[in-house]
Formats: C-alpha cells, structure tokens, sequence
C-alpha cells in the first residue's frame, strides 16, 4: 500500500512539473491526430547495388522495392538480377502482384527505370537459358561479370541481396 501511495505521489509530482506544451506531446489523443511534417532524408550521393536472385515473389518484390525507394529519394542505385528472379524481368507474361507495394515486378522495376536505376542481368544467366536482351524490359541491360563487380567495388558503394 506504501509503494502505491508512493508512485501516486511521484506521478502527481512529476506531472505537476511539466509545462503545458509538455503535456500536449504526452496527449497520445492529440497527437494521434496531428500530422507530423518529418523530412525525407535523401540518399542523393548514396550508392546502392541491390542483388536479386530469389524466385520467390515476395522476397524479390521486397528487394526490388527497397531498390525503388532509393532510387527515389537520389541514390544511385543498381539492380542486379539474376537466377531464379529473371522471370521478373521479362518483357511480357503474367505476374502476380507483390502485396506490400501493390504493384507486378515488372511495374516496380519499369518504376525504377524511369527513376533512374540502372538494371542489369548477368549475360552468364541469360545466355545459358537461351535469353537475350530483347525478352527483358526495356532499358534493362544484359552485362559480363566484370561489369557487376565494377559496381560493387566501387568506392562507397552498399550491397544488399535478396
């Protein structure tokens, strides 16, 4: 019972302290419903090769997403695909759509290009599937090894893979 009076005491003390425009940032009513104007960091500057190469419609949807945002607030930004992703690439054919951005891949990475990423298939994936530049969105360019690992030993450069 001590304790409890005690807290209470705190509490009421230490309300008591704080000045009116204190109060109204702890009010979870008010501020619940007033928007907040936070500025957009820019990645201007920034570069970024993104590597997907996972089939799976979520976890390439995620990659070519977070490639998107970035290209978006100024990053340099490099996609990489590969693999069991290419699918995603091709000029033409059904998609589903990835639920987080509501959107196919191929409209992402079409978002991407027009943004300004640069998107590139690795010509080793493409030749062995019997592929070339003309099945893939256009803008997409198909590259040797040497060209990819340019990119991401450049200086300042992140890597992330999905």
């Amino acid at each position: 019972m001590l304790k409890k009076m005690t807290l209470m005491v705190f509490l009421l003390l230490n309300s008591s302290l704080l000045s009116a425009e204190d109060k109204k940032v702890f009010n979870p009513k008010e501020n619940n419903s007033t928007k907040i104007n936070v500025k957009k960091k820019t990645l201007s500057g920034k570069k970024l090769v993104v590597f997907v190469s996972n089939g799976d419609l979520q976890v390439a949807g995620m990659g070519f997403g977070i490639a998107l945002s970035a290209v978006k607030q100024g990053a340099d930004v490099t996609i990489v695909i590969g693999a069991n992703a290419l699918k995603y690439a091709f000029r033409e054919g059904d998609q589903n759509i990835y639920f987080a951005k509501e959107k196919t891949p191929r409209v992402l990475l079409k978002s991407a290009l027009k943004s300004g990423a640069n998107i590139q298939l690795c010509s080793a994936n493409t030749d062995e599937m019997g592929l070339d530049e003309d099945d893939f969105i256009e803008g997409i360019k198909l590259v040797i090894s040497t060209e990819i690992f340019r990119k991401v030993y450049a200086e300042n450069v992140r890597v992330i893979s999905f």
